[in-house]
C-alpha cells in the first residue's frame, strides 16, 4: 500500500468493496469536537496575562502603532545602558597580568580562542599581547573591549 493512502470500507457489510484514501480525504471524515460547551480542563479560569505579554501583544495588534518610534528609542537606550554597564562590570574584573582567551564575540573571526595576557587597561578596553602578530594585528598587542575577553586561570 503507498504512503499516505489508507483503506476503508465503503459500507461495513461488504469487505469487497475496498477503496484508497488519502491523507487530505482522512481529514474531512475525522469527527470534531463538541465545541459548545468547555472542556473541564479548561474551565478553571487562566491567570491574567503577565504585563509584558500585554504590551507584546498590543504592538502587534497595531494598538500602539503612533508610539513605535518612542518605544524603539526607549528600548535601544535600555539595551545600550546594560550593555555599558556589563562592560564596566568585565572591565572591573579584569587586572594587568592576567591570562585571557579572545572569545566568539571578537571581531575579525581569526582571533577567537587566541590566548594573551593583558598588559594595559584604560577606560573601554584592554590591551592584549598574543606574543606574535596575527593577521593585521602586526605588533602581537590587540587592543579588545572586555566583553570579548574570558579571563583563564592562572595555572592554565
Amino acid at each position: 500500500m503507498a504512503a499516505g493512502t489508507s483503506t476503508r470500507l465503503i459500507s461495513p457489510g461488504h469487505s469487497r468493496s475496498l477503496q484508497r484514501m488519502s491523507k487530505r480525504s482522512r481529514q474531512h471524515h475525522r469527527q470534531r469536537p463538541l465545541t459548545g460547551l468547555p472542556s473541564p480542563q479548561h474551565a478553571a479560569a487562566a491567570p491574567p496575562p503577565e504585563p509584558e505579554q500585554l504590551l507584546l501583544d498590543q504592538i502587534a495588534a497595531g494598538a500602539l502603532d503612533e508610539h513605535l518610534v518612542a518605544i524603539s528609542e526607549a528600548v535601544r537606550a535600555r539595551h545600550g545602558l546594560l550593555h555599558t554597564i556589563n562592560s564596566q562590570k568585565a572591565l572591573a574584573m579584569l587586572c594587568i597580568g592576567d591570562r585571557v582567551r579572545i572569545n566568539h564575540h571578537a571581531s575579525p573571526r581569526y582571533l577567537h580562542g587566541i590566548h594573551g595576557v593583558i598588559t594595559e587597561l584604560d577606560d573601554h578596553a584592554a590591551l592584549v599581547c598574543v606574543h606574535r602578530p596575527i593577521g593585521r594585528f602586526t605588533s602581537g598587542e590587540i587592543r579588545c573591549p572586555p566583553l570579548v575577553l574570558d579571563r583563564l586561570d592562572p595555572a592554565a
